[in-house]
């Protein structure tokens, strides 16, 4: 029991957390429907980038200078980050790609495009 709460007054963790979100990914149709979890992380932490055939995700959360104050013992929950990249389907319409944030919940929507990138290739 004693090792224990020694344990508990180690120096703090070496690095960041860095993590990578986990995303469901649905077909509804006419759309795709991206949701990842991205708790704590407002709008302005997030970025996204859609890059040809691949959607990036990625992330960086700060500690504010309130946060910094003095008196805390140990401090492991003040700074994340996280890059995700996912390919995406060929008919998928990355121009017109929309995303939202709500309550730690990153929605990001894709548009269908008609008959994607797919074409026939005739035999000579």
């Amino acid at each position: 029991m004693e090792r224990v709460f020694e344990d508990m007054w180690v120096g703090q963790m070496p690095y960041p957390s860095t993590r990578v979100p986990m995303v469901d990914i649905r077909d509804e149709g006419e759309r795709y429907l991206i949701e990842a979890d991205l708790p704590g992380m407002t709008k302005e932490n997030v970025e996204i980038e859609v890059d040809r055939d691949a959607l990036v995700l990625k992330a960086r959360k700060e500690r504010s200078e309130e946060e910094r104050g003095e008196g805390y013992i140990r401090r492991e929950r003040g700074v994340s980050s996280f890059h995700r990249r996912i390919t995406l389907p060929d008919d998928a319409d990355l121009e017109r790609a929309s995303a939202r944030l709500n309550n730690g919940v990153l929605t990001v929507t894709l548009p269908k495009r008609e008959g994607g990138h797919k074409r026939k290739v005739n035999i000579e």
